[in-house]
């Protein structure tokens, strides 16, 4: 969810310093903690938890929670939908009744085998709304009580409706599935098991050697939680950690000079917006959302706050479709048009806040630079930065904030744009869009899928309340003594170790 970078150095060098006194001995030119051990570093949220389903969505969460579950089907780096725990996935002609085959010979971290019980578990949890898990929007096709078990390895779903696109919902990193041991507690099935964790500190992990896929080729792994960007920067630097869960693009010429260090550019289906909550004012006038896209300098955002490492965005979401784009203008900076919106809205001397956690890379910079481009127009926004935890707490609330998303179009258009998504936070709610979307849920063709996105993406682009001024590329920054990593579409190059190995260079 918010992106950014940030900048804070007395806060780097206490976390930076934090760390020194915590980690194995290691030298600021050397390999690793330990021969066995990687170290990622990543933003941290005092409100993460282990188990899969709750509210809390963070970048230390999203990492912690990729090392210890698996979903049923997932995407691929290429884009694609490609099976994990599901072997297959069938539907009968009405598209309402799927037949899930899950992969044999999976275990759970506590030994015991990955079963289809443990599916209707998992999803039951998930819906059960004394749970209160926002994710469950996304799965609200499926009635966990017609969820039929024809074997150890099989499963009937039979929907409420037909949905076309089951393969791709199911591949969301918040549909995770888990099995519970004998205390209750929740148990993965993913490369690594857990230790010890502590929130917002850090989190301990060893390989399980039982995983079903390519296992990592180092025994343990640590994250390593700090409060900002620019104190991961600093403990690459340092040798306090191996891998960069992100780095701000403005430190990456920088880090390139360093003999140790390595980085890793990916296309990125991510995306970052500023999001205005549509329902509220000012921000519900349609002139005022055009004034605001209109003062936005899409080249300056790039070169500067993202070092280059981005593509030019257009105000509607999707970079990460094969569908084609909606033919509409490119929005580009017109500050004389904008000053005329404001001005017929009556909100000439237009002061608003613009609120962002700093978490991911550009996005501090982006929320400065904003602030200077929409004074040339008037208007004044004042940056309002917040902690993650407050940050997400406040999530649906914040009138203006500046957004960090990378889910593919299929499950976006239902998580961010319908009413009761769970990522809805600027309240769009759009009748004609709404349709659109139960039209693309109940086909599987994927021509008339394509079809319906690029008719929402112009929806998006005309009425929406985002801004999306870049499409930012994923850098991972790394120590030479880690050997494996690969790019990825989806945000994972610095979280999939299968394969990765520790070593001299």
């Amino acid at each position: 969810m918010a992106s950014l970078r940030f900048r804070r150095s007395l806060a780097a060098g206490l976390v930076a310093s934090a760390v020194l006194l915590g980690a194995a001995a290691c030298s600021a030119s050397g390999g690793s903690p330990s021969k066995s051990e990687l170290v990622l570093g990543v933003v941290g949220n005092n409100k993460d938890q282990i188990q899969p389903y709750t509210a809390t969505s963070s970048a230390s969460a999203d990492a912690l929670r990729q090392e210890l579950y698996d979903g049923l089907t997932e995407y691929s780096d290429k884009g694609g939908v490609t099976m994990r725990l599901a072997e297959s996935m069938t539907p009968n002609a009405a598209l309402d009744v799927w037949t899930v085959k899950l992969r044999p010979d999976v275990k759970l971290h506590d030994g015991s085998a990955f079963t289809a019980a443990d599916v209707i578990q998992s999803i039951s949890y998930m819906l059960d709304p004394k749970n209160d898990y926002p994710a469950s929007t996304q799965i609200d096709f499926v009635d966990p009580a017609r969820i039929t078990k024809v074997d150890d390895l099989t499963l009937e779903f039979h929907l409420k409706k037909p949905v076309g696109t089951f393969p791709e919902v199911w591949a969301s990193r918040d549909l995770l599935m888990r099995g519970l041991d004998a205390k209750g507690e929740a148990v993965g099935t993913g490369p690594f098991d857990l230790v010890s964790f502590t929130a917002g500190q850090q989190a301990q992990l060893t390989r399980f050697d039982d995983y079903w896929s390519e296992k990592p080729g180092f025994k343990n792994l640590r994250l390593q939680f700090f409060q900002d960007q620019q104190a991961i920067t600093n403990a690459l630097r340092g040798g306090q950690i191996d891998v960069a869960y992100s780095v701000p693009f403005t430190d990456v010429a920088s880090l390139k000079t360093a003999s140790h260090i390595k980085t890793l550019v990916s296309e990125s289906g991510a995306y970052m917006t500023l999001s205005m909550r549509v329902d509220t004012k000012p921000f519900s006038d349609p002139k005022v959302q055009e004034a605001l896209k209109l003062v936005v300098d899409r080249k300056q955002i790039i070169d500067n706050a993202f070092g280059g490492f981005a593509s030019i965005g257009d105000d509607y979401l999707g970079n990460n479709t094969d569908c084609p784009a909606p033919d509409v203008p490119q929005r580009t900076q017109d500050l004389a048009k904008a000053k005329k919106l404001l001005a017929e809205a009556g909100q000439s001397n237009l002061s608003i806040e613009l609120a962002t956690d700093g978490a991911f890379p550009g996005m501090m910079e982006t929320a400065q630079l904003y602030a200077q481009q929409a004074a040339q127009a008037g208007v004044t926004v004042t940056v309002k930065k917040l902690d993650t935890a407050t940050f997400l707490n406040g999530w649906g609330d914040w009138p203006f904030y500046i957004g960090y998303s990378g889910s593919p179009y299929v499950v976006t258009a239902s998580t961010h744009f319908l009413p009761d998504g769970v990522e809805n936070a600027n309240h769009f709610n759009n009748p004609a869009f709404t349709k659109l979307v139960g039209e693309m849920m109940a086909t599987s063709d994927h021509a008339t899928q394509c079809a319906l996105i690029t008719t929402m993406q112009a929806i998006d682009y005309a009425s929406g309340g985002n801004i999306v001024a870049a499409y930012p590329q994923s850098i991972v920054a790394y120590r030479d003594s880690v050997h494996g990593l690969k790019p990825d579409l989806w945000g994972r190059a610095s979280t999939d170790f299968a394969g990765v190995t520790l070593g001299s260079k």
